[in-house]
């Protein structure tokens, strides 16, 4: 489990601001729609955290 350090880290990191991101669409939105801003939000923060994490980790392992 050391090996995947950040992709963790960036996983949860995502949940939180993709949340949090939502959140703020949702209050931004005329009617505030939490239905759908929070959970697109915390999948797109999800992702990100995900892409950024498997990057950092690919380049620890390789030594870059």
């Amino acid at each position: 489990m050391k090996k995947r350090k950040y992709l963790g880290i960036g996983t949860s990191l995502g949940l939180i601001f993709g949340a949090c991101i939502g959140i703020l669409i949702g209050i931004i939105m005329s009617n505030g729609n939490f239905l759908f801003s929070l959970p697109i939000g915390a999948g797109f923060g999800m992702l990100i955290g995900i892409v950024v994490g498997s990057i950092l980790d690919q380049s620890k392992m390789r030594g870059y």
